[in-house]
């Protein structure tokens, strides 16, 4: 499991940067990152914790509605605002992610210690 939130945590990374690093419109934004970061790669089961696992699928109902290939589609029918709100939710996605995986690398590392 560690491996899985260590890969998601570095996707999330990855889009906040790609989010950040853009002068687009929110919507394009959105759109570009989704493509451009392997997003779309990222399954609920990569994380550990209930209320991560229901952010991300917040997050994914917002993208997408019916099918994968409908995202762009469903990003262009977004208002400012609601892009907005998806891409801050991502960031906090992100934030959450490296917060528990830093967790987790701490309890390994007690663990580790208190073996020895």
């Amino acid at each position: 499991m560690d491996e899985h939130l260590a890969r998601c945590a570095e996707h999330l990374r990855k889009a906040v940067l790609h989010l950040a690093s853009s002068s687009d419109t929110p919507q394009e934004k959105l759109k570009n990152m989704y493509e451009d970061t392997r997003f779309g790669s990222i399954c609920e089961d990569d994380f550990p914790s209930v209320s991560l696992r229901n952010d991300f699928l917040t997050i994914r109902g917002s993208l997408v509605k019916t099918c994968e290939s409908q995202v762009e589609v469903n990003i262009a029918a977004m208002s400012d605002e609601q892009a907005l709100e998806v891409m801050q939710k991502i960031c906090s996605l992100s934030q959450a992610a490296a917060y528990a995986l830093g967790r987790q690398s701490n309890s390994e590392e007690r663990r580790t210690r208190n073996d020895r």
